[in-house]
């Protein structure tokens, strides 16, 4: 029988187990698309000049350089508006207090009224920029080179088809929670990758596995 996965935090209250957040839940975009199709990864000559954007738990890196942490509005915002494109213009807050700044679906930053904003990435369309996350792995990598850069799978299956849809990465224990799906252990949370058959298709800049909204 197919256990239904709880929603995981897209960054501070938002995205995936499926997305979810620490209280609450915003707009948040779904992984979805047809298993098997295969998102293409940018060419050598389109990236060879493009800034590279490091995806952690905690926040951005761009090329090498100092963290820009989530909990940093301004500053993260500032980051994507120079590496991605002008900054868009605000939508909302929303009921919960989010206000979402999106690049043409191709980026999205869900920003909270205090705490971490939620960072999403969902195409490998930002001429100016490729993200990552450890070694290099970004939307396009196959599973198989993202689980041997250290990737863990996530025991979460969307379509039914026995083969599962997520991966971790920097995975990090969260004293005083509880997972919701690894029942009596400490929760995680993580920068998750949702696949599209065996390829990445998003990057969600952080999720966890004990909040359930």
């Amino acid at each position: 029988m197919r256990t239904r996965a709880p929603r995981l935090l897209l960054l501070s209250t938002l995205a995936v187990l499926a997305v979810v957040a620490t209280g609450c839940t915003p707009t948040a975009p779904q992984p979805s698309g047809s298993p098997g199709s295969a998102v293409p990864s940018p060419s050598a000559s389109a990236t060879s000049s493009a800034a590279n954007a490091l995806v952690t738990i905690d926040g951005l890196s761009i090329d090498d350089g100092p963290l820009i942490e989530y909990t940093d509005h301004e500053a993260v915002l500032a980051a994507l508006g120079d590496i991605v494109g002008p900054v868009p213009a605000a939508q909302g807050p929303d009921q919960y207090g989010f206000t979402s700044y999106d690049w043409d679906g191709a980026v999205r930053l869900n920003v909270p009224e205090s705490g971490r904003a939620g960072l999403w990435v969902g195409s490998a369309d930002t001429p100016g920029v490729v993200f990552t996350v450890a070694d290099d792995i970004g939307i396009g990598a196959t599973r198989e080179a993202a689980l041997a850069a250290g990737a863990e799978e996530l025991p979460l299956d969307d379509d039914g088809d026995g083969v599962n849809d997520y991966l971790a990465v920097g995975t990090r224990e969260v004293p005083g929670t509880t997972s919701l799906v690894r029942p009596g252990e400490v929760g995680i949370e993580y920068v998750m990758l949702a696949l599209d058959g065996d390829t990445v298709s998003k990057i969600f800049g952080l999720a966890n596995d004990f909040s359930d909204l």
